[in-house]
């Protein structure tokens, strides 16, 4: 099988379309917090968070890096399509199965009603939600390393949408149901499991492969990536369960509003990071650093653009979209602005490891801010309460950031200047090619 090639349009046409989508994502996401916040109140939106959590944890967990070793192994040709599937396929089912199971027997063998800090029922409402979540990821990493973006942009599209129009359903049928929202959105995973399997069927077959020389590839190549997951989730979503038992579900409610819309920064740096990664894997060397430059720099450029002008409307906006009780939010997102620009661009650069099959180098950077993360979590929360967690959360980013740039800058051909300083060309042709998305409509996601 041969490396997967660049589509038409090049990458700058198709990180804008993924961007495009994450800004639809983002108003899905949007509408779902609104909804949630206006019917649930802090205290059940705090309910709701940790509830969805812990699957997501449990996800994390049991993934293994199978998606990014799918995005690596299919992007360089070195594992066949029909073969990525069948393993993607029969690993979710595996380990999803084996998550549900573990927390059933938590729950019920052990005769707990609560579970993280929430009533047990919930959470055994949110795990049926592994497999597919499993699933999701699996397949969302082959049609990145074909270079799918069009499918890929669609499921994410539907891993949005698909809360918001369920919880509303839901909400709406049950109001200020927390039991309601939290199946609505199981049932929403399940959606975009349908729709990623979908998409991937046009590539290749499905079937259920367990063999054991693809099975040692892909975890060895995925061993890197897991960890890293595993140290960057602790980064940056570990803290809404520290904040549960320290402050109470209350504050992770609000918390949870300011983290949901400081994160729309983010959305730069993951649409350059997803179309990045499987460039930088077919590239020599030379040009996927001068690549990884233009990208960085730009990144980190329109991220601080709208870090400023995010901090300027916060206080209006999280009173409008989610109402007085929610006012204390605008802490959470100020916080946390100044470390969401500085992961920014260490997402960048963390899709530039995985491309060079040097994500060692990112497992220490996560490290680095998991140690500096656990530390100040335990330090400030108790103290400060949410926004202890968001001062902790952007020193740890800054610090991950650091970690990267100093390995990059000193190993290759990437300067400094290169990463952060933004040159006026890049934006001509950054303008100048979402232009060319805006006029091509349609015509342009089909390529």
């Amino acid at each position: 099988m041969a490396p997967a090639q660049p589509r038409s349009g090049g990458l700058i046409t198709s990180a804008t379309l993924t961007l495009a989508a994450r800004f639809g994502a983002f108003g899905f996401s949007l509408a779902t917090n609104v909804i949630l916040a206006r019917t649930l109140g802090p205290e059940g939106r705090g309910v709701y968070a940790v509830a969805v959590l812990v699957p997501a944890l449990i996800a994390l967990v049991a993934q293994l890096g199978i998606g990014p070793a799918n995005v690596y192994h299919f992007s360089t040709g070195l594992i066949d399509a029909d073969e990525l599937i069948g393993h993607a396929t029969a690993l979710a089912l595996l380990l999803g199965v084996i998550g549900y199971m573990a927390v059933l027997a938590y729950t019920k063998l052990l005769h707990n009603d609560t579970f993280a800090g929430v009533a047990s029922h919930f959470v055994l409402i949110s795990c049926v939600s592994i497999p597919f979540s499993l699933l999701a990821i699996f397949m969302q990493g082959i049609l990145q390393g074909a270079q799918r973006f069009g499918f890929f942009n669609l499921v994410l599209l539907t891993q949005y949408a698909s809360p918001a129009v369920l919880l509303t359903g839901a909400l709406v049928l049950d109001r200020g149901s927390t039991t309601a929202a939290v199946a609505a959105w199981t049932v929403s995973t399940i959606v975009t499991a349908a729709v990623a399997a979908v998409c991937v069927s046009m590539l290749g077959r499905f079937s259920f492969r367990l063999r054991r020389a693809t099975l040692r590839r892909l975890l060895r190549f995925g061993l890197f990536s897991y960890l890293s997951s595993l140290s960057s989730f602790v980064n940056y979503r570990f803290d809404v369960l520290i904040v549960n038992i320290f402050a109470g579900a209350r504050q992770v409610g609000l918390y949870s509003v300011g983290t949901g819309l400081a994160e729309i920064v983010w959305y730069l740096a993951n649409a350059a990071g997803i179309v990045l990664a499987p460039r930088v894997a077919a590239e020599s060397a030379e040009a996927a650093d001068r690549l990884t430059e233009a990208v960085t720099r730009v990144v980190a450029f329109l991220a601080l653009v709208a870090a400023v002008l995010l901090a300027l409307v916060a206080p209006y906006a999280v009173v409008f979209f989610f109402g007085q009780a929610f006012a204390e939010s605008v802490w959470a997102v100020w916080l946390l602005l100044p470390g969401i620009v500085t992961f920014s661009v260490a997402r960048v650069l963390s899709m530039y490891l995985l491309g060079r099959n040097q994500l060692r180098i990112d497992l220490i950077a996560s490290f680095v801010g998991l140690v500096i993360t656990l530390a100040l979590d335990l330090l400030l929360i108790p103290r400060f309460g949410f926004r202890g967690a968001a001062v902790a959360s952007s020193i740890a980013y800054t610090s991950a950031m650091l970690v990267d740039i100093v390995w990059v800058t000193r190993t290759s051909t990437i300067t400094l200047s290169g990463l952060l300083l933004v040159r006026a060309g890049d934006l001509r042709t950054m303008l100048h090619r979402a232009s060319e998305v805006r006029s091509g409509g349609l015509a342009a996601i089909r390529r």
